[in-house]
């Protein structure tokens, strides 16, 4: 279990998956082995999944920061005009982009929640 446990770590710590068998000292091949077991991918998916969730939560926190900054730029009239130009459509692709997200899972709970009033009834 050990070697299983080291693969783990080094698959979600390197960028290929040879980097991530040199790095716990398993060849290729035992390392394929053990992505083809549904219980090691599974508990590999778990964790890979757990680290994203957390790199989002640390992005999040910096989104009203990022924003503020971004606002800033817009506007300060000491920044140059490129700058402004920049940083407003920053701000517009952004906005864009999480009121689409955000409508999508909306979307999503409403169609959930009506699927499960319909086996409900």
């Amino acid at each position: 279990m050990k070697n299983k446990e080291k693969a783990l770590a080094a698959l979600l710590t390197c960028d290929t998956q040879r980097e991530a068998a040199a790095m716990c000292g398993l060849t290729d091949r035992t390392l394929r082995l053990y992505l083809a077991d549904p219980a090691f991918y599974a508990e590999y998916r778990r964790r890979k999944r757990q680290l994203v969730s957390e790199a989002t939560k640390q992005l999040q926190a910096s989104y009203q920061s990022a924003i503020k900054a971004l606002r800033d730029i817009v506007e300060s009239e000491e920044s140059s005009e490129g700058a402004r130009i920049s940083a407003a459509r920053c701000i517009l692709e952004i906005g864009t982009k999480f009121t689409e997200t955000n409508d999508v899972l909306t979307g999503m709970e409403e169609l959930e929640q009506a699927a499960k009033r319909q086996k409900g009834n």
